[in-house]
């Protein structure tokens, strides 16, 4: 069984992986044995973390800088990452900015561009930059990070769930682009995760208890509770899942 979740000699990239969420499904597709690719908003931040994981883990990594809303750092950050190992196997895209938060009302035209910069155009643009390799090796992973808030509405952060309900879309054509080329794309739709970018779903215990009162599971996710999915979306043992956005909320959006 261990085969089917081995990754050794793949290359692994995996965006905004300094912390949280990023840094745990690093950390899961290390220990299956990738090689990584890391990034940070600065390259001081990614190589901290990547000493850490050469340090306390033993994994092979790579550290470079990528600011997903800026079309030149991106392509700078694929052509590095592609230079680091010589392929791209999985991509994990995990950056994404702090959202607007508030009425939809009262959102503005560069609210809703940053929002969009942020969660997907980014996003794409690396995808369109990495994909080519994995199409003419016949092999490869996408996995974006979606949000619960793509799946129901809200009154505060609106444009971020229209945005990551812009990326699942996303997933579900590019599944059926990439699809004969033996790539499989799919989405994680975490719900509350403690993380600092969802710091004020539980910094306060109130407002915690509250979070907590809508999941049935009955306590908020951890990133590890999101990185077992993410190893099993771009290993063997879930290459023929395809087109799929997947919660991972404890049962909140039942």
């Amino acid at each position: 069984m261990s085969e089917l979740f081995d990754l050794t000699a793949k290359v692994a990239v995996v965006t905004a992986s300094t912390k949280g969420i990023g840094l745990a499904i690093a950390r899961a597709l290390g220990a299956a044995g990738a090689r990584l690719v890391i990034s940070g908003r600065s390259h001081e931040s990614a190589e901290a973390t990547a000493a850490r994981l050469r340090e306390e883990d033993g994994f092979e990594v790579t550290a470079l800088a990528c600011d997903i809303t800026d079309p030149g750092s991106v392509q700078r950050f694929a052509a590095d990452a592609l230079a680091a190992f010589g392929r791209v196997d999985a991509l994990v895209l995990n950056a994404a900015g702090k959202p607007p938060v508030g009425s939809l009302l009262d959102q503005t035209a560069d609210h809703f561009d940053e929002t969009m910069a942020n969660g997907v155009r980014g996003s794409l643009a690396l995808v369109l930059a990495l994909a080519p390799q994995m199409i003419e090796r016949r092999y490869g992973s996408i996995l974006f990070m979606s949000s619960r808030a793509a799946k129901r509405g809200t009154g505060v952060l609106g444009l971020y769930g229209m945005s990551k309900a812009a990326i699942d879309q996303l997933v579900r054509n590019l599944a059926v682009e990439l699809g004969p080329s033996n790539i499989n794309v799919n989405s994680i739709n975490p719900g509350a995760v403690r993380t600092d970018f969802s710091r004020t779903l539980w910094e306060n215990p109130e407002r915690e208890k509250l979070t907590v009162s809508t999941i049935p599971m009955g306590r908020i996710a951890e990133p590890e509770d999101v990185s077992g999915l993410a190893l099993l979306l771009v290993s063997g043992a879930g290459h023929f899942i395809n087109g799929q956005s997947i919660s991972v909320d404890g049962g909140a959006t039942a």
